[in-house]
């Protein structure tokens, strides 16, 4: 840990002038480096949905014991940052990777703006673009399993299951097949894990068949233990799969249902102005517990026994390999004898046949028909199920891409803005027919997605925006500071999109996510950044002294860490025989240019600002890289400016402009565009690589200069 500490004291103080110099030429607003803390914590704390409506409930005193004072009213302007904002915001969201520099930046824009000006929607349709092939797909598998919370490590790992790839994952029709198919008594016709299911889930374009199947196949690894009887073994078996399940479906947890469901709230007043507690419309947990306030856990986890029902050879779901687990389909062998409820009385000796069909039935029946209430706010059960999915996977990838949740850790927004977002959201997701690429536009193209600081548009108050990533602002004392800043939105890239970017960027090799015998290769490395690696270790999304010092020993020497995963190399191209930086300074060298271009194109490619600000900027730079930014390459030991140049690179991977996600640099002057481009990186191969997708229906042509685009 000696030459971490080291650097680290060096980042500081480097990151500190580079800060300062980009806010001195207009760059990244550098308030953005104190920021970003959103822990994403244990699977109770800030990961519930949305569900349910508030119109009964006690007064509220709010939460510090005390009335609150009412919110801001006409809180709301918005102050859009521009199209290369959107772009430098869009692509690590999207695609989960920084842009490739400058130069794909300004392609984007020029897309955007010629959509636009052809009378289309520009972002939506690049968005759309974006929200497609391979690299969208990785992207939102690794998202997905861990908000499946599958283990990667000790006793639950499964790699036979969730490690090994097959042909059925290289289309939709696996997932298919799993939406219109109960999974009792029928075959895909071949073997399949539920690594292909998530995938194939993906490329249909439907989440659903993901879900579904995983609560078969995590039943094939249990909890084990020791110096135990069979039936307390059982307790907690049930116990951990039905936990699971609530965080991962129902958005739900029985012991928070007591004060605040969909029906009731001790947070609920009915003055909008001091209320708290504001459901989406429906008796959900009614529907679903059979009572608003919930039910004995031993009933709802029924459905989730262990004993008795897995089994090496009994049948497999929709014909999935055997290596996810077989299951016995009767009611016999229960164990503990509890009775069954989910979504109704379920029969004696409950188990996962008996819940797979309610999930298809309202999975359909809400993509046929929407919610239907009746009286009372009632909600069919098998509807309200899957509603409550539906309305859990929408709140965990608004906050994948926000950084914040719509709902506060006890499942319910805080106020009307939250859950107006999140309804309408949730309601497009199901009408989309569970489309994550249509759910993942929407945000990418909402008004907060790209808002910017409100002294560029000349806005009456900081706090221009309704409180939404942060809404306990609504009950500050101060009634200029009861909305939420752009700064309210800054957070840490979650943590695969930042590791991933740092390895496209450098064309280093990506993670490995699911080690074959034991552990994923660099394990701790991925455990200190906040991956999700096992029930115990949920991961995170925040900044802590821990991970920075862990994010510093493996990255900031600029040299390949070795993460042992998939290659990387030029977008649409094959793998990079060499790493990107050793590319860059050989180019540069064979053009006869400067340290001065060597530090623009680190600059570029890293954090997407060619431009270097001021003196102090310039100062530092050679004093990291220990050379005079005016020498030309050649004129410097090859080694020496390869380890400066290196520890440069490594520098700005530890700079918040790097790690931190909610308000990009500000637009760059094109006369400072990197001068090396890498093959591969230039604007025409960017474009070859993009446009196919990015302006499917559209004609257009590339060229060096960039794109042009034509009417459909």
């Amino acid at each position: 840990m000696k030459s971490a500490i080291g650097t680290f004291g060096q980042v500081l103080a480097s990151a500190t002038l580079l800060t300062l110099g980009a806010c001195a030429g207009g760059g990244e607003d550098g308030d953005a480096s104190a920021s970003a803390s959103a822990t994403q914590g244990s699977d109770t704390e800030a990961s519930g949905t949305d569900t349910g409506a508030s119109s009964f409930g006690e007064t509220e005193m709010g939460d510090d014991g005390g009335e609150p004072p009412p919110p801001n009213a006409d809180v709301d302007e918005l102050c859009d940052a521009g199209d290369e904002a959107w772009v430098k915001r869009a692509i690590p969201m999207i695609a989960g990777r920084k842009p490739e520099g400058i130069r794909e930046v300004r392609l984007l824009v020029s897309m955007i703006e010629q959509i636009d000006a052809a009378g289309g929607d520009g972002r939506e349709e690049v968005a759309r673009g974006l929200a497609d092939g391979d690299r969208y797909i990785e992207r939102w598998y690794d998202f997905f399993f861990e908000q499946l919370r599958i283990n990667r490590i000790e006793v639950k790992a499964n790699y036979g299951c969730y490690g090994t790839r097959t042909s059925a994952a290289q289309s939709g029709d696996l997932a298919a097949f799993i939406r219109d198919n109960d999974a009792a008594g029928t075959s895909f016709g071949a073997s399949f894990s539920l690594r292909d299911v998530i995938e194939s889930s993906l490329r249909l374009d439907d989440i659903t068949p993901a879900y579904r199947a995983d609560l078969f196949a995590r039943m094939a690894r249990p909890l084990t233990g020791a110096n135990v009887s069979q039936m307390e073994l059982e307790i907690v078996r049930r116990a951990n799969y039905g936990e699971i399940f609530e965080t991962a479906y129902l958005g739900r947890r029985i012991g928070c249902l007591e004060c605040h469901n969909s029906e009731d709230s001790v947070t609920y007043n009915p003055d909008p102005a001091l209320n708290h507690h504001w459901a989406i419309p429906g008796s959900f947990e009614r529907a679903v517990y059979g009572d608003p306030k919930g039910r004995p856990e031993a009933e709802l986890f029924a459905a989730f026994r262990w004993g008795g029902f897995v089994t090496d050879n009994g049948p497999r779901p929709w014909g999935m390999s055997g290596a996810c687990g077989g299951f016995i389909n009767d009611h016999s062998g229960d164990l503990l004898g509890d009775p069954g409820y989910l979504g109704g009385p379920l029969p004696d000796a409950p188990q996962l046949f008996d819940v797979d069909p309610k999930y298809r039935q309202g999975l359909t029946s809400l993509a046929d028909q929407g919610l239907v209430l009746g009286p009372e706010m009632a909600v069919d059960p098998d509807d309200a199920l899957a509603f409550l999915l539906a309305a859990n996977i929408v709140n965990h990838v608004w906050q994948e891409a926000m950084g914040y949740p719509l709902t506060l850790a006890n499942s319910f927004p805080r106020n009307a803005k939250q859950r107006e977002i999140l309804q309408e959201l949730t309601e497009l997701f199901i009408a989309e027919r569970y489309s994550v690429r249509e759910l993942v536009v929407a945000i990418a193209t909402h008004p907060y997605f790209n808002q910017d600081a409100p002294d560029a548009c000349g806005l009456t108050s900081p706090y221009h925006l309704d409180p939404v990533w942060e809404p306990f602002a609504s009950t500050a004392s101060d009634p200029n500071a009861r909305g939420n800043s752009v700064g309210d939105r800054i957070q840490r890239y979650s943590a695969w999109v930042l590791i991933d970017s740092a390895a496209q960027s450098m064309w280093w090799a990506r993670p490995q996510r699911l080690g074959e015998m034991g552990a994923p290769a660099a394990y701790s490395f991925l455990r200190d950044q906040g991956i999700f690696v096992k029930d115990a270790l949920p991961g995170f999304n925040g900044v802590d002294f821990s991970s920075l010092l862990s994010w510093e020993e493996r990255i900031a020497a600029g040299d390949d860490p070795k993460l042992q995963g998939a290659c990387t190399g030029p977008l649409g191209g094959e793998c990079a025989s060499f790493e990107w930086i050793e590319l860059m300074l050989t180019d540069g060298a064979a053009q006869g240019l400067t340290i001065r271009d060597v530090a623009v194109a680190i600059k570029d490619r890293l954090i997407t600002e060619p431009e270097i600000y001021s003196e102090a900027e310039e100062e530092a730079i050679e004093g990291i890289i220990g050379a005079k930014l005016d020498l030309k390459i050649t004129a410097v030991n090859a080694g020496t400016l390869e380890a400066g140049a290196r520890r440069f690179a490594g520098l700005l991977l530890n700079t918040p402009q790097f790690m931190l996600a909610g308000v990009p640099s500000r637009d760059q002057d094109p006369a400072a565009d990197p001068k090396i481009v890498v093959a591969g990186t230039d604007t025409a191969s960017l474009c070859e690589a993009l446009a196919p997708a990015l302006l499917a229906g559209w004609s257009w042509s590339c060229d060096g200069g960039g794109v042009k685009v034509d009417k459909k």
